[in-house]
């Protein structure tokens, strides 16, 4: 029988199926070595966040939970656990089936830790080599997210086009696809696409009824934003009776009144009764959020302002566990008092929205914006509240002065003993015996908040020094800040501390009042300079960002009028001719025309009234920055980077915020790095990174020079910065492939060095092949009880070492450390198998924060070396470099 031809080189001398062999190999140590332990890593760690995820039914819920930067910063640490993992699966077993995994599972931890960069050309590398369709269609849908996720719109919009076009070729992942797909048009308010994509959607999950009812109410938010009243009522129906949680059911119940109400014009009366009949069941406890919510927005859509805040409030009051509904509620009320222009109220609300906020909230952007604003708003009014009032004391004859100072200084006496009364009587309630009832721990052991003593009058010592003694009731903080308001004089000094001084002194406090106000020339300057800056940023506020132009006109000219030289006088001039030309006051818009041209001819101000068709790139408004930045990223997508650089220019001094300021530098530095030297380029990063360190441009600034520094011979090998042969964004597989060769092999010496020097320092020994092992707890608290962490680890070993029979003693070293030893492990293998379970269950075992003990494990000679020495921290080092 005559052989096909090249079979033969199948087999080896004695006959053996060489190449079949070896794919075996591969394939089986590929998937259950490091494959499977990166997979269940990755798994453990985006189930825990998902399950975390909090959500409001009030939003468009999310298709997809994606990590905001939080979330992705508290998963690094895990997802650099599975790029390593996966990268060995690359390097050392080639010709693995599961190598476009292992690419796949590196592209999805880059994704979760927030590197999109990086994620985005892993993905892109895949779609451009593995022949797997659908992986290919998945690998496309993940570019566009990290695309999305990145804010680069357009590359998103051409990724996500590319994968709806092969559709077809995602028989194993089309859910996800869609689904992502659907996301990318919700989040950039395409909301006729996004039911097109959700219809489809919902027709491929014949099969999956809770998925399916998910997708339908999602579908129903999407048509109610597009307006299609009829449609998403129908939608919101068709969730009922497919095998769901009772929380969405009531959700789309309730959203199906609504609409019903809209779509046939009905009386919200009838509404009203609905949603109040569903307060009263005590099925809906656990919901009042959402249905107060809604009665809020009924509230506030018939114009009935104070009772939709009330309503509101009742809201947020009622989302404990929904902290996305609560700040949704929040920014209800915030927007409410924005528009009413009670700027105080609105920058309170604001602030509690940012303190339960996630990012996919609509809006999240504008919110934090805003909220940042008006707290610069109100700080700067008060800053010239606080120099008016200083300055008018200060101006008047001594006699008088004194008095009010007097006045001011019993005020001040009378507050601090009853701060100090509050404070004495708090502590002696909190030092009974009703709190030890409650108190299952021993001295002062306890680490929840609300057993432990210190921590309760410490908390309470704070709350007095920053707020005073305050009523139990309803918006407190709100409320108060009117009280502190009409005491302007003194109480609003940033630097006055009511803890420092003391009430037996009066005369202490009357020199340190005496000591703020401008009694000398120079101090009346520095009162004065106050003034004039918060005027500028107040006026700058209120032109740029709240559009009142009356109140940018008042304190610019508060400002221009004030007895300190201002620098930019010209540039205020001519903010102030624009706004009175925009009010229509055309005589003051002359006037200041006039002024402007007389006092500062040589001024580019000057020259842009002379010649009104000119464009000053400093004076732009953040509209027209914005336009600029659009027409630069056009011309970078088109390659022309020189353009980019020369926009970039001109754009500097734009009146435009931090974020698009961060995103143009970072645009026009990529744009160096394509015309440009490394050397130049890193130049440009590193400027970019230190101008915006809290940016996202920032961010990936700092992420392109880690990138760089890997690879800095190659890198400055180039004649340009962004060579097509850059490690960052080749898609060629020889080349990442020896990437993570490279990196492997360096991480191996780099190790290889720490644990020889290790050895060379530490008096602890290598551990020989028939060395025994211990784990130790080592608690850093000479007077914990380590009673609690005894039975815990009694336990855990009755319930998964059952039949092991392992000890556990405790000791005392140093005077301040307590070990408790678990014994004995005959091999490293079991120590570690041991260790790594107990770590997982370690919170339940010790019942201490991570930050108050330590667990390793350690041969039995080691033990010994350490007790005798005396001193743990040495072992840690050694434990965390040899284990």
């Amino acid at each position: 029988m005559l052989l096909a031809a090249g079979a033969c080189k199948m087999r080896d001398p004695l006959g053996n199926r060489i190449g079949v062999v070896k794919g075996t190999y591969h394939n089986t140590t590929a998937k259950f070595n490091a494959y499977f332990n990166a997979k269940e890593i990755f798994r453990k760690d985006v189930t825990n966040f998902e399950n975390s995820y909090s959500f409001s039914y009030s939003n468009i819920l999310p298709l997809l939970k994606l990590p905001d930067e939080s979330a992705a910063a508290s998963m690094a640490t895990n997802m650099d656990q599975v790029i390593e993992k996966c990268s060995k699966v690359i390097a050392n077993h080639k010709a693995s089936k599961w190598t476009d995994d292992a690419y796949l599972m590196v592209g999805k931890s880059y994704f979760y830790k927030g590197d999109f960069f990086n994620a985005a050309q892993t993905f892109q590398y895949i779609y451009n080599t593995f022949p797997n369709r659908d992986l290919k269609v998945e690998a496309l849908a993940w570019v566009g997210l990290s695309k999305m996720q990145d804010k680069l719109t357009a590359d998103a919009v051409t990724a996500f086009e590319m994968a709806e076009a092969n559709l077809a070729d995602a028989k194993k992942s089309e859910k996800f696809v869609l689904s992502a797909i659907a996301q990318f048009n919700i989040n950039q308010k395409n909301y006729e696409k996004a039911a097109n994509i959700l219809e489809r959607t919902v027709r491929s999950l014949k099969n999956e009824k809770p998925a399916r009812a998910y997708f339908y109410y999602v579908l129903g938010q999407v048509l109610e934003k597009n307006e299609k009243y009829a449609e998403a009522t129908n939608a919101f129906k068709q969730v009922q009776g497919l095998g769901i949680t009772y929380e969405l059911e009531l959700a789309a119940k309730i959203n199906a009144f609504k609409l019903t109400n809209l779509s046939e014009g009905g009386n919200t009366d009838d509404l009203v009764r609905k949603l109040n009949d569903l307060l009263k069941d005590d099925k809906n406890a656990d919901y009042k959020d959402q249905i107060y919510f809604v009665l809020g927005a009924i509230a506030q859509r018939k114009n009935q302002i104070d009772s939709a805040v009330t309503l509101f409030s009742k809201s947020a009051t009622n989302s404990d566990k929904n902290l996305n509904q609560k700040a949704l509620s929040y920014s209800q009320i915030a927007n409410i008092y924005f528009n009413k222009k009670d700027y105080d109220k609105a920058r309170l609300y604001y602030d509690s929205t940012r303190t339960f906020v996630q990012r996919d909230l609509p809006d999240y952007d504008k919110i934090i914006q805003r909220s940042t604003k008006l707290n610069e708003l109100i700080a700067d009014i008060r800053t010239i509240d606080r120099e008016d009032s200083l300055q008018r004391v200060a101006s008047m004859p001594e006699a008088e002065r004194n008095k009010i100072i007097d006045q001011q200084v019993t005020k001040i006496q009378n507050r601090i003993r009853e701060s100090k009364l509050q404070e004495n009587q708090f502590s002696t309630y909190y030092n009974t015996q009703a709190i030890n009832r409650f108190d299952n721990t021993e001295g002062t052991g306890s680490t929840w908040y609300f057993y432990n003593h210190n921590a309760i009058a410490a908390g309470y010592n704070e709350f007095i020094r920053r707020w005073g003694n305050r009523q139990l009731e309803d918006n407190w903080r709100i409320s108060s800040s009117q009280t502190f308001a009409n005491n302007k004089l003194f109480d609003n000094d940033p630097a006055f501390d009511l803890e420092k001084m003391d009430p037996a002194q009066p005369e202490k406090i009357k020199s340190r009042l005496l000591g703020t106000l401008p009694l000398t020339p120079a101090k009346l300057d520095s009162s004065n300079l106050l003034k004039q800056q918060a005027a500028l940023k107040l006026a700058a506020i209120y032109d740029n960002d709240l559009e009142e132009y009356n109140n940018a006109i008042k304190y610019y000219e508060l400002a221009v009028n004030n007895p300190m030289e201002l620098r930019n006088t010209d540039e205020v001039l001519y903010n102030l001719h624009r706004l009175y030309g925009l009010n229509g006051n055309n005589i003051k818009a002359d006037a200041i025309k006039n002024r402007l041209i007389n006092e500062y001819p040589a001024s580019s101000y000057t020259a842009a009234l002379r010649n009104p068709g000119a464009t000053l790139a400093h004076t732009a408004t953040q509209k027209q920055a914005e336009e600029l930045y659009e027409t630069a990223y056009t011309d970078f997508q088109n390659h022309e980077y020189e353009k980019v650089i020369e926009a970039h220019k001109k754009f500097q001094g734009a009146e435009a915020n931090s974020s698009l300021k961060s995103q143009f530098a970072l645009l026009a530095t990529m744009a160096v790095g394509h015309t440009q030297k490394p050397q130049q380029f890193e130049a440009e990063l590193r400027k970019v990174e230190a101008a915006f360190p809290n940016e996202n441009a920032g961010k990936q600034a700092g992420m392109f020079i880690a990138s760089i520094e890997k690879n800095r011979t190659e890198f400055e090998t180039r004649t340009l910065a962004l060579e097509g042969t850059s490690y960052a964004t080749t898609t060629n597989a020889a080349i990442i492939s020896k990437r993570f060769e490279e990196e492997k092999r360096n991480e191996e010496e780099q190790r290889k060095r720490e644990e020889e020097l290790a050895e060379a320092k530490s008096y602890f020994k290598k551990a020989t092949p028939e060395a025994k092992y211990v784990l130790v707890v080592s608690v850093n608290n000479a007077n914990a009880n380590l009673n609690r962490i005894r039975l815990g680890i009694g336990q855990f070993n009755r319930s998964l070492f059952a039949d092991k029979n392992y000890l556990h003693s405790s000791k005392t070293i140093n005077n301040e450390t307590q070990l408790i030893s678990v014994s004995q492990f005959n091999d490293l293998e079991t120590a570690k198998g041991y260790f790594r379970k107990f770590m997982d269950y370690r919170s339940d075992v010790v019942g201490l924060p991570d930050d108050k003990y330590n667990v390793f494990i350690i041969t039995t000679d080691n033990f010994a070396r350490l007790i005798n020495q005396q001193t743990v921290e040495d072992y840690r080092n050694y434990f965390r470099i040899n284990f």
